[in-house]
């Protein structure tokens, strides 16, 4: 999976530090711990999270055409004096 690449002398490995692997390993065993303590509570969070992610989209997506929109007005009222 991982390649190795040449500086200089020195060789390194690609790939995922070995800090990310820990704390990706550790952010699964939360999840597993809070379903495995609570599974309707959990799937509840997951939920109300989903939710507000999805929320947070649209609210993102209408902010981006709405500023397009301006943007385009503003450069073809200039284009237009």
């Amino acid at each position: 999976m991982a390649s190795i690449i040449q500086h200089g002398t020195v060789e390194r490995e690609e790939g995922p530090s070995r800090t990310a692997t820990v704390l990706v390993l550790l952010a699964v065993g939360f999840l597993v711990g809070s379903y495995s303590a609570d599974p309707a509570g959990f799937i509840g969070t997951v939920e109300t999270f989903a939710r507000s992610v999805y929320d947070g989209a649209i609210q993102w997506g209408v902010t981006v055409v709405l500023t397009a929109v301006a943007s385009w007005c503003v450069g073809r009222e200039r284009t237009n004096r």
